[in-house]
């Protein structure tokens, strides 16, 4: 793993609101900003920047559908992610 993707991930996976949206996308599968928001209480700019950074990290992934943009897990490619996504 190289050292940039592996700092993304321990960035990604070591702040509390962006372990618990993924704790939303593992039970609900596909989301929009706009619920994970509402569901967190989050502003959607604040749920906007946390989700980039989750997607940088090699996390999670959006699809857009017509204007919505939908986020979904992705199929852990680390070992780190899948242990993490194991526990939530």
């Amino acid at each position: 793993m190289k050292l940039l993707i592996q700092e993304k991930i321990y960035k990604a996976l070591g702040n509390k609101k962006r372990l618990e949206m993924l704790h939303l996308l593992k039970i609900n599968r596909y989301l929009t900003v706009g619920q994970i928001a509402h569901t967190m209480n989050l502003s959607m700019q604040s749920a906007s920047q946390q989700l980039k950074i989750l997607e940088s990290a090699h996390i999670i992934e959006s699809s857009r559908e017509g204007l919505q943009v939908f986020y979904a897990l992705r199929k852990p490619t680390y070992p780190i992610i899948k242990s993490i996504l194991g526990f939530l």
